[in-house]
């Protein structure tokens, strides 16, 4: 992971933000967090991902995601034995992974403690294991690597490294090609572009997730704020970067400089930090995010790790651009923690953001309405909430971990 360095000598620039009507192929509305209680907006995205679940099925894996996260959080202090997990929102049980029958059997017996339905599977390889041995295919020295080409993921489910191939490059495979810890699943055929625009712009009053950022001939969403060393930033999505220093803005007031070197686009990884040069920006605390142009929620917490972050939560976005007839935040369901077939991203469906979003805050939304900060928007499917309603986004823990989150 590369370190932000700071800059210094960068000459600040405000760069003029323009207005476009919104785009009109606007769809059904999806789940929105409207800045209260979570409960019903993780229901609307767990009936929105999983169209046969009833109701009352919606409601309880809405409820129980907090005692989900718990148990999770007590396994993962043993990374020898931690496997990972998953929640299956149709059946309501909650999967997790151990690589011994001892330590299994205490997990299905605290996620009974806790009122869960807990299946817990005996697996060869902890999570940080699979992780490395992702790392080593993501480096691309072998026939395997190479033709990869960075479309390595983790299944927690099978306990495999996933890597996604077309069918004439897994044909082009030598038969010893594939280690027994991975496998092979087919490369994406859906059109998915970078959610960048050049045109749309916004007003507020100070940093926050959700807020339309630009720079001479480019424009993003602003993620979650940050510092390290003293020095503030305001994050947003890697191929945001310019290739040259860049200045960034919102609504005509400068926020600060964004180098190259701070711009990280590949694999897992697409984020950005702007250095917050701005004396009122800089001064400033507190952890936003935007649920409309004029109101805004609290940032609470952060994922440390991506153990943090697991298949079935309901997560939203605050991008720049709202959901077409839907007031507050779309939310989705995050169905694959680290998808080979789009770099190892993490997946998550219910919402196709739209293009000018890329970089906005995703978080997640317990029931309890205290939102945390899980990653950067990267990417979706091509088009504006069109279907197939699915987008991708960069994870916190995957970059610059010395980084201290704006809480509030």
């Amino acid at each position: 992971m590369r370190r932000i360095r700071l800059l210094a000598g960068v000459a600040a620039a405000v760069v003029a933000a323009s207005m476009v009507a919104a785009p009109a192929n606007a769809a059904d509305p999806v789940a929105a967090d409207e800045g209260r209680d979570g409960t019903e907006a993780s229901i609307l995205a767990y009936r929105s991902v999983y169209p046969q679940i009833s109701y009352d099925a919606a409601k309880l894996a809405a409820t129980q995601q907090e005692t989900r996260k718990q148990l999770h959080e007590q396994l993962a202090k043993d990374p020898q034995t931690y496997g990972g997990g998953h929640f299956d929102a149709l059946s309501g049980i909650t999967h997790v992974a151990l690589t011994t029958q001892e330590t299994a059997d205490r997990a299905a017996e605290a996620g009974r403690s806790l009122g869960l339905v807990v299946n817990a599977h005996v697996v060869r390889y902890n999570y940080d294991e699979l992780e490395r041995l992702a790392d080593t295919v993501r480096a691309g020295t072998d026939e395997l690597g190479k033709l990869a080409r960075g479309r390595v993921g983790v299944e927690v489910s099978t306990n495999k490294v996933t890597v996604a191939l077309t069918a004439e490059e897994e044909a082009s495979l030598p038969k010893d090609a594939v280690p027994d810890w991975a496998t092979i699943v087919p490369a994406t055929t859906e059109e998915i572009e970078d959610d960048v625009c050049t045109t749309r712009a916004n007003c507020n009053d100070s940093l926050r997730a959700g807020l339309v950022i630009t720079r001479s001939g480019g424009g993003c969403s602003l993620g979650f704020t940050a510092r390290s060393s003293g020095v503030r930033w305001a994050l947003t999505a890697g191929h945001c970067g310019s290739g040259t220093v860049s200045n960034w803005s919102t609504a005509g007031t400068f926020i600060g400089p964004l180098s190259p070197v701070n711009a990280l686009n590949s694999g897992p990884v697409d984020a950005a930090a702007i250095q917050v040069t701005n004396a009122g920006y800089a001064a400033d605390t507190l952890g936003r995010i935007a649920i409309s142009g004029s109101t805004w929620v609290p940032v609470k917490g952060r994922a440390h790790t991506m153990s943090f972050i697991w298949v079935g939560d309901v997560v939203c976005i605050s991008a720049r651009y709202a959901a077409p007839a839907t007031s507050g935040n779309p939310c989705g369901v995050v169905t694959k923690t680290s998808d080979a077939a789009v770099r190892g991203l993490v997946r998550y469906e219910g919402y196709d953001p739209c293009p000018g979003d890329s970089g906005g805050g995703v978080y997640w939304l317990p029931s309890s309405g205290r939102r945390y900060a899980f990653g950067l928007h990267s990417r979706s499917t091509a088009g504006c909430n069109t279907t197939p309603r699915k987008a991708w986004f960069s994870a916190l823990p995957r970059f610059w971990p010395g980084l201290s989150y704006d809480l509030a």
